[in-house]
């Protein structure tokens, strides 16, 4: 049986054989995984290069007006106007290349780019309630930024509601303990409740802090595929990170 990786990036680079192109069809219609890996690849791809083509048209679009501004209407001008445009768009082209395959990905800032603790929802506080509980002062401590506090009273509750584990979790993270972070925001992921998609974005951007990139591409490739919560974002990381 053909390589199913070797048959997508073949597909991609336009690189099939007869017998390849014949089983990759045959792929498409019979095996659901291959058709939802096939559709999140040509999705993703064509996300990037609208975007980079925006981008590209608007500097494009900088570079020309620019170069007007200093030009005249003599022929001899015109032409070196003319010169002009192609050389930027060259250089344009060329030192974003260079650019972005010499540097590679700086995980700190792309973390703290993306990063934004998400706020509480799911517990209102007023100055008149005078009902106290551990949930009560664990979302006190954790929208004072108090994380290990909120984690000593979210520890407390008895029976505690689902997306409390989607809290602490943000907490664990806020102290610095990945590994709990980690596996907490998969906990709420994999057992699809309150917050999956949430907790899915955090665990890449998780990921992102610990540098690793294995684990983050392959959980915001996942993110992209089945959720719609910073599904851009996701995509932007991406491209950044391959």
């Amino acid at each position: 049986m053909m390589d199913k990786d070797v048959l997508l990036y073949n597909y991609f680079s336009n690189q099939l054989s007869n017998e390849q192109q014949l089983a990759f069809d045959e792929l498409l219609k019979t095996d659901t995984d291959f058709k939802s890996q096939f559709e999140f690849e040509k999705n993703l791809k064509s996300a990037i290069k609208n975007k980079e083509n925006k981008g590209l048209k608007a500097k494009l679009i900088s570079f020309e007006s620019d170069i007007k501004e200093k030009s005249t209407t003599s022929n001899a001008k015109r032409g070196f106007k003319n010169w002009s445009i192609a050389a930027s768009v060259l250089l344009f082209i060329g030192l974003g290349w260079i650019g972005y395959n010499s540097m590679g990905a700086n995980y700190s800032d792309l973390y703290d780019t993306n990063f934004q603790e998400y706020p509480n929802t799911v517990f209102a506080i007023t100055r008149s309630d005078v009902n106290e509980s551990f949930e009560r002062d664990a979302f006190v401590a954790y929208e004072s930024a108090n994380y290990q506090e909120a984690i000593d009273y979210f520890e407390k509750i008895q029976s505690p509601e689902e997306y409390l584990t989607f809290y602490k979790a943000q907490c664990y993270l806020g102290v610095g303990n990945t590994t709990k972070a980690i596996a907490l925001f998969k906990k709420v992921e994999q057992e699809e409740i309150e917050f999956s998609a949430e907790a899915n974005w955090y665990l890449a951007l998780t990921y992102l802090k610990e540098k690793d990139k294995s684990h983050a591409v392959e959980v915001l490739k996942q993110h992209v595929v089945k959720y719609d919560y910073n599904k851009e974002k996701a995509i932007d990381l991406l491209r950044k990170l391959n």
